[in-house]
């Protein structure tokens, strides 16, 4: 029995030291099981504050396009309402033109008008002529004569 007994016993030792390294191999595995967890579980960890920053990034872009949005918005409004100032402008330029083209007519007719009554003035230029060829018969006339009628005489004569 004491070779029965020492070989189970060896058996027995044997089998304890299968199954211990059975299970460590087992705790390796796990071990490593874990650590690529880790890892993976890290590498996660890290694209998800990848796309936190990335969101964060994107928010700040948006509300600065919101900003110039606005800002759009608002020159539009400007330049609306530079464009109607520009047209009522254009509108008085225009009213301005019509008014000076009109008041130009009105001045090439007056000066149309007041050339026709020039004939008149020739006939006072004859009676001028008249009486400075009188006055010229007597000097005392002459005297009397205003200086507008002196010129006339001179403008009329023959040269």
């Amino acid at each position: 029995m004491n070779a029965k007994t020492g070989l189970s016993c060896l058996l027995g030792v044997l089998m304890i030291t299968l199954t211990a390294c059975g299970s460590a191999e087992l705790m390796r595995e796990k071990d490593r099981e874990n650590t690529d967890l880790r890892r993976q579980v890290e590498q996660l960890r890290l694209q998800v504050q990848a796309k936190g920053d990335e969101a964060r990034k994107l928010e700040g872009q948006l509300a600065e396009a919101r900003k110039l949005q606005k800002q759009v918005a608002a020159l539009e409004d400007r330049l609306r309402v530079m464009d109607d100032m520009m047209m009522s402008k254009s509108e008085n330029i225009a009213k301005l033109e019509t008014q000076l083209a009109n008041a130009k007519e009105a001045a090439a007719a007056a000066a149309a008008a007041a050339a026709k009554p020039a004939p008149v003035k020739k006939k006072k230029a004859a009676s001028v002529m008249k009486s400075t060829t009188s006055a010229a018969k007597t000097p005392a006339a002459a005297e009397k004569a205003p200086a507008g009628d002196a010129k006339a005489p001179a403008a009329g004569a023959k040269p």
